[in-house]
């Protein structure tokens, strides 16, 4: 593409999103709260390990 060209797309570009920032924040933002979003992007809760205790004797002494 020719020099010219892509500053005229980079101006068209840039016009149009002030023209429609408004618009288009409004639906992020709308997307961002809904409660799918949340389900699907929250961070999963940290699992306990399944053996809390100490591990058996017999355990370590075999596995030293």
């Amino acid at each position: 593409m020719e020099p010219i060209t892509l500053c005229g797309l980079v101006i068209v570009t840039f016009g149009l999103w002030v023209e429609f920032e408004p618009s288009i924040m409004t639906v992020v933002k709308t997307i961002r709260n809904s409660r799918i979003y949340k389900e699907l992007f929250s961070q999963p809760t940290a699992q306990s390990p399944a053996c809390d205790g100490r591990m058996p004797v017999c355990f370590v002494k075999s596995h030293s």
